[in-house]
């Protein structure tokens, strides 16, 4: 029976599988090394914010490197994520890469030797079987399993593919960035991967009736050049646009072709503080306009991406509370009612400069003149106060807070008190500057 699906209630998250202790991060063989007690905890967090579909990364690799395990493991995935009430939105194709192995290349760098590059590419409709039979053999896996939501059939095919590589249209362009690339010669090349991507849209749909399919494209506007718009489900697309303005051409252009096909929309990849696209504003707008979304992603330090991308760290602390608040639905308010924080409303901003000048006092005085040793905390105690009214109030940049480094400086065996006493006027200085505090001679 085919199983339906309100798509604009998507809140989801973009996942790779977690990789076992002391394993190398090998992204296209990590299934091989998926740790099934981390992935229980990540969707854990997701869970706690109520965060309902993973749009988890598939590997034709893994699955020609180790078959069972690998589809053992997608199936532990599967049933492990809808434990905790997130479902599955498998991306089965990141690369089409079929064919028999060239030997007369040297080895591919795995952990198992012997694994060799691809003899030919998917120009070859020859190879296609091969795909063909590595998704019957995920249906087997998971096809019965409640936590399947629906297809994505690839991972913008129109960019990431074997054909289509900026450096390999153009390779000034990736050297000084000042020449653009060929653009005939890129939709020549993508016209070969939206080729395989429609066929593989065509038998996905054939073979499992039961769930939709949709294609993840890089942009709502490659969704007709692809000639995918008739073959799928659900009209994907990502976006990372910079500003509030260009976020909403996108998806007023993505509202207007989910009517002209008639058919759900989902953006199943966005949010990017590296791409001037923070978590909040996006969230906020697909709300408005009603769109389900996949964020970029649940984890912090997934590799390369753990510096602009994720919600949680392995321990459950967040990087950056706003994202969660926008999750659960609560925005910042960026209007002309806004009220600006006084945190001397009740003079506590003059209350710790006092408590700066006696801890000050006390240390210029110790008669023990070298042994400051009991006097530091003294000293991070007021800076403390300090940087409690500074973070409440948002009156300093949050990426590494003040009470973090006062933390770090509580663990050190080896602070000296000037240290401290250093960053303790720093943090009351700006304390002064914020909060307009001009002390009397």
């Amino acid at each position: 029976m085919k199983k339906a699906v309100d798509y604009s209630s998507i809140r989801g998250f973009n996942y790779s599988p977690p990789v076992k202790p002391g394993k190398s991060l090998n992204f296209f063989r990590s299934w091989l090394d998926y740790d099934h007690d981390i992935c229980d905890r990540d969707m854990g967090y997701a869970e706690k914010l109520h965060l309902n579909s993973a749009r988890v990364f598939l590997s034709y690799q893994a699955y020609r490197e180790d078959k069972e395990l690998f589809l053992a493991n997608v199936k532990d995935f599967v049933e492990t994520a809808w434990k905790h009430g997130v479902s599955s939105n498998p991306i089965l194709f990141l690369g089409f890469r079929f064919l028999e192995e060239d030997w007369s290349a040297p080895p591919m760098l795995t952990d198992k030797p012997g694994l060799r590059p691809l003899a030919k590419t998917i120009e070859d409709p020859s190879s296609w079987h091969l795909g063909e039979e590595y998704f019957d053999d995920i249906l087997s896996a998971i096809g019965d399993e409640e936590g399947l939501l629906w297809w994505d059939i690839a991972n913008e095919p129109g960019y990431t593919d074997n054909f289509v590589t900026w450096y390999d249209i153009e390779p000034k362009y990736m050297q000084d960035y000042q020449d653009p690339p060929d653009l005939e010669l890129l939709r020549e090349r993508q016209e070969k991967t939206w080729e395989i991507v429609r066929h593989f849209c065509r038998y996905v749909k054939k073979t499992d009736p039961d769930h939709d399919i949709g294609v993840g494209n890089i942009y709502i506007y490659e969704t007709e050049p692809s000639g995918t718009a008739d073959l799928v489900d659900v009209i994907c697309f990502h976006d990372y646009f910079p500003t509030r303005k260009r976020m909403r051409d996108m998806l007023d252009m993505a509202v207007e072709l989910g009517k002209k096909y008639n058919k759900p929309l989902v953006n199943n990849e966005m949010c990017c503080i590296g791409r001037a696209n923070p978590y909040d504003m996006s969230i906020q707008l697909h709300d408005e306009y009603g769109i389900g979304f996949y964020l970029f992603e649940l984890m912090i330090g997934n590799g390369m991406w753990s510096r602009v991308h994720g919600v949680f760290y392995d321990d459950g602390t967040i990087r950056d509370p706003s994202i969660v608040a926008a999750i659960m639905g609560c925005f910042r308010n960026r209007t002309e009612t806004a009220i600006r924080s006084d945190v001397n409303q009740e003079d506590y901003v003059t209350r710790a400069l006092i408590l700066g000048q006696r801890v000050t006092a006390s240390v210029r005085q110790n008669k023990r003149m070298f042994d400051h040793s009991t006097e530091v905390e003294d000293v991070l105690e007021v800076a403390e106060y300090a940087a409690n009214l500074l973070e409440g109030g948002e009156l300093v940049p949050m990426a590494y807070p003040p009470t973090a480094k006062i933390a770090s400086m509580r663990r050190r065996k080896d602070v000296d008190v000037q240290e401290a006493l250093d960053y303790m006027m720093e943090l009351l200085d700006t304390l002064k500057k914020a909060c307009h505090v001009i002390e009397s001679e």
